[in-house]
């Protein structure tokens, strides 16, 4: 998938700024970075696919697989909130920068042919 089609679907289907309503969990050490293992229990308790999609802004966004993307969203958490969804988009997460991530599931799911 190309930076566009990310971009696209970011926008078109991610629920992004859950807000409140979420089920919101601390992600971060005591050294206000992001922590691997909360990190990682959030991300594999809700996409359920090798693939992962990271947005954080239009410049900053990647296709990575689960393993890989600790390390792309600690670096993308600097800028900003970032968004994970599963390629269908039936599952995502929202990540803020205050420390707190929250898992969702949508019915935007795009369908299988």
């Amino acid at each position: 998938m190309n930076n566009r089609e990310i971009i696209t679907l970011m926008h078109k289907l991610s629920c992004r700024h859950l807000g409140p309503s979420g089920d919101w969990v601390s992600v971060f050490d005591d050294n206000d970075s992001l922590d691997k293992t909360k990190f990682n229990q959030l991300l594999f308790s809700s996409i359920n696919s090798d693939t992962v999609l990271i947005y954080c802004n239009e410049n900053n966004l990647a296709e990575s697989s689960l393993e890989d993307a600790y390390s792309i969203v600690s670096e993308f958490i600097k800028i900003g909130t970032v968004n994970l969804a599963d390629p269908r988009f039936t599952s995502q997460v929202e990540v803020d920068p205050i420390g707190i991530g929250a898992k969702y599931l949508t019915n935007k799911a795009i369908k299988q042919d």
